[in-house]
């Protein structure tokens, strides 16, 4: 009578291959790990920059007048941080900026070049055929806050842009 062979164990391929499988899950966990970590230092990076920014913007609309400057400089308390600010005065055309909030659509109303406006007529007594062809020039100050940060070995930069009338 002959006694089967039962086999007890696994085999060295058997063994290997599962190490191998182990080792391949292991190495994309880390992975994943290691790039959520630096996704968090980053997102942390870009939220200071971002409160940064505010607090530029609020030292700038406190001031008591506005006035065409430039600066930039480190930030103390943030290692590798800067800003630059500048502060432009320039004209804005309400016509192009109506014009382009309607796809490039002239507003027909806004300068009085409907036949049917008030404005049109007043325009044909004084002898001109249309109407201005600005919808009007006003002073405004441009205000730029860049903040430079750090992320790893570079730099990134987060820029905010507002405007204030000349006038307030």
């Amino acid at each position: 009578m002959k006694i089967p062979y039962n086999k007890k164990g696994f085999s060295l391929i058997e063994v290997v291959i599962a190490l191998s499988i182990a080792a391949y899950c292991m190495a994309e966990t880390y992975s994943l790990i290691s790039r959520g970590i630096y996704l968090q230092r980053q997102a942390i990076s870009l939220t200071n920059a971002v409160f940064l920014a505010k607090i530029k913007l609020a030292q700038i609309d406190a001031s008591a007048k506005l006035e065409t400057t430039s600066a930039k400089g480190d930030i103390p308390g943030y290692i590798g941080y800067k800003y630059e600010v500048d502060v432009k005065e320039e004209e804005l055309d309400l016509l192009k900026l109506a014009e382009n909030s309607r796809a490039g659509k002239p507003p027909a109303d806004i300068l009085g070049e409907d036949a049917n406006s008030k404005m049109s007529d007043l325009l044909k007594k004084r002898g001109q055929s249309q109407g201005s062809k600005t919808g009007g020039l006003i002073k405004i100050f441009k205000i730029r806050v860049a903040i430079i940060y750090p992320i790893g070995a570079k730099e990134e930069t987060y820029e905010a842009l507002t405007f204030k009338s000349s006038t307030f």
